[in-house]
């Protein structure tokens, strides 16, 4: 568990944009044995819902969330490259976002969450246009695919990537993630072929135990 005073240390670096100060904390907290999944989870995602709620509120500026989320797209990185795991266990993952989605700290969390675990991830991004995904998915043939949806106005979209996805790369399992189809908004995607929705590291920690014993 991260310690509640660590957690409010680094919101107020984060929200006066200082950098350097969430790095080093940052890197206490991996110096003190603190595992990926926490620092993702309880501080990274944590003090972002919290500058998202203070935007809401207008007490966060548009530009320091922007520098909020830049200071955490680094560190999400930063803590991933530390954690990945040298030992591959040979299987592939592309992490992407579906296209006109703009928000992508969820997936690079899965991707660095991945990456810890051995597997080779390419992480695209977001807002990639539905052919280049495709695109990519034919080339590099990944065992798992990892789509993120925010914003609810683009599940049309998402489940035409799947079914596109199904139809010309049938051999992947395909993991969904993302607050547009949280609070029983999955159902959108029972009747898809190979589609799991992940709602937390702690779903795809179950998944990817469950997927190994596969």
């Amino acid at each position: 568990m991260i310690p509640e005073s660590v957690y409010l240390h680094y919101l107020n670096s984060l929200l006066d944009g200082d950098k350097r100060e969430c790095t080093q904390i940052v890197i206490n907290l991996i110096d003190s044995g603190i595992q990926i999944k926490e620092i993702y989870t309880q501080l990274f995602q944590r003090s972002m819902y919290r500058v998202g709620q203070l935007w809401e509120n207008e007490k966060c500026s548009i530009s320091n969330e922007h520098v909020a989320t830049r200071i955490t797209e680094s560190l999400i990185e930063y803590v991933g490259t530390h954690y990945s795991n040298c030992s591959c266990c040979g299987k592939k993952a592309i992490i992407t976002c579906v296209d006109k989605e703009f928000h992508e700290l969820g997936a690079r969390m899965v991707a660095g969450y991945l990456g810890a675990h051995g597997w080779n991830v390419l992480f695209v991004g977001s807002n990639i246009p539905q052919k280049e995904i495709i695109g990519l998915i034919k080339e590099k043939k990944p065992d798992v695919i990892g789509i993120s949806n925010n914003f609810y106005v683009n599940v049309v979209r998402l489940l035409k990537l799947i079914e596109q996805i199904n139809a010309e790369y049938s051999e992947a399992e395909i993991i969904i993630g993302g607050q547009a189809l949280a609070n029983g908004k999955a159902d959108e995607l029972i009747h898809q072929k190979n589609v799991k929705y992940i709602c937390s590291l702690d779903s795809l920690e179950e998944y990817l135990t469950a997927y190994n014993k596969d």
